[in-house]
């Protein structure tokens, strides 16, 4: 089937990369940046609520009860590797609030990206 070729014409284009993280799409930049950010922590919120659901019955199927996990200290490792976790949570989640959008949603995205030199 990857030999067929058509004849009739098509309206296809080559990809062109878009300026779409400087556009604007709820009229300003700060209400894109939270809607953005709470997309993101609904997703971490789920995934990991999600993920907790199996632990806790792993757990229940294996005898581990909840004053065992209350009772539980980290080693400096662990401590240490938790940290690297959540500052890649907050990286993921809350920097996306200082965004900065200068094109309105009416903007013309097809034009190609230009670099930082170029804009100024």
């Amino acid at each position: 089937m990857a030999d067929k070729v058509y004849s009739r014409p098509t309206y296809a284009s080559d990809f062109v990369k878009h300026d779409t993280k400087r556009a604007v799409y709820m009229g300003n930049v700060m209400i894109d940046n939270l809607v953005e950010a709470v997309v993101a922590l609904g997703a971490e919120v789920w995934s990991n609520r999600r993920r907790q659901k199996v632990v806790e019955a792993l757990l229940e199927e294996k005898g581990i009860t909840e004053e065992m996990i209350e009772a539980y200290m980290p080693s400096e490792e662990k401590q240490m590797a938790w940290k690297e976790d959540r500052d890649a949570f907050v990286q993921r989640t809350m920097t996306v609030l200082a965004k900065q959008a200068d094109l309105p949603l009416s903007s013309d995205f097809t034009t190609p990206v230009q670099s930082t030199e170029e804009r100024m």
